[in-house]
């Protein structure tokens, strides 16, 4: 057996483990085809495995189905092209680098800076009053949430 290669100030963490860490997040990212809740998940699994952990495009896609490295590359992309726009995925990465980071036995909320998790509560509420505000906008609305939308405007 090899040993494993380890950059300064990177741990290795194994595969399995990261997708276990995203998938109580984001649910399971190890399903075959393309909806979108798992894709999302594995997307920011294979990002977390790439840009935090430090496995190869290669070994990633093998573990995710068997997809090409290219594939892996893409989500990677992908992902730091959403942490640039949206606020709340980035903060949940960094609550999930948080979560896997050595010497939290599993456990974040030691190492959770409490920012953090103001910053995501805030992100997560944005966004659902944007959805809320869209889907009255569109008529699509219906129950008790409709009608305490048209009070507020």
């Amino acid at each position: 057996m090899r040993a494993i290669e380890q950059r300064p100030g990177i741990w290795r963490l194994s595969l399995e483990q990261i997708e276990a860490t995203v998938a109580d997040h984001l649910g399971n990212g190890r399903v075959r085809g393309n909806q979108s809740a798992p894709c999302l998940s594995r997307q920011v699994s294979m990002y977390v495995a790439k840009n935090v952990v430090g496995w190869s495009t290669t070994k990633i896609g093998r573990f995710y189905n068997g997809r090409h490295h290219t594939t892996v590359l893409h989500a990677v992309q992908k992902i730091e092209r959403l942490r640039q726009t949206d606020e709340s995925l980035d903060t949940l990465i960094e609550v999930i680098t948080a979560e896997i980071s050595p010497g939290t036995e599993g456990c974040f909320t030691e190492r959770l800076q409490p920012r953090w998790t103001t910053a995501l509560i805030s992100a997560v509420a944005d966004r659902v009053l944007r959805e809320i505000r869209r889907l009255a906008t569109e008529g699509k609305l219906e129950g008790s949430l409709a009608q305490k939308e048209g009070r507020l405007r």
